[in-house]
């Protein structure tokens, strides 16, 4: 019981939602971007903010710093935020 109560913890905290870099709050979308702003759909689009972080901002209204050295594709930012297409 102790291997199976082990190795469910050990998934539970290697998902990807335990991967995201911590939440930003309170940012507008596009604000402190070094380079225009990739925009996916209306709310959804990332940007670099300096030369290692870029920023991604989902239409939920999370906002997500990620240590990089390039804007995410579409596809990964809307994993990020958790969607599974964009409109």
């Amino acid at each position: 019981m102790l291997h199976l109560s082990i190795a469910a913890a050990l998934i539970a905290l290697t998902t990807s939602a335990f991967a995201q870099d911590g939440e930003v709050k309170n940012i507008k979308f596009g604000d402190g971007c070094i380079n225009p702003v990739t925009t996916f759909a209306p709310g959804l689009g990332t940007c670099m903010v300096n030369a290692d972080t870029s920023r991604i901002w989902c239409p939920s209204g999370k906002i997500f710093d990620r240590t990089e050295k390039e804007p995410r594709s579409s596809y990964v930012v809307r994993s990020i935020c958790g969607l599974n297409q964009v409109l």
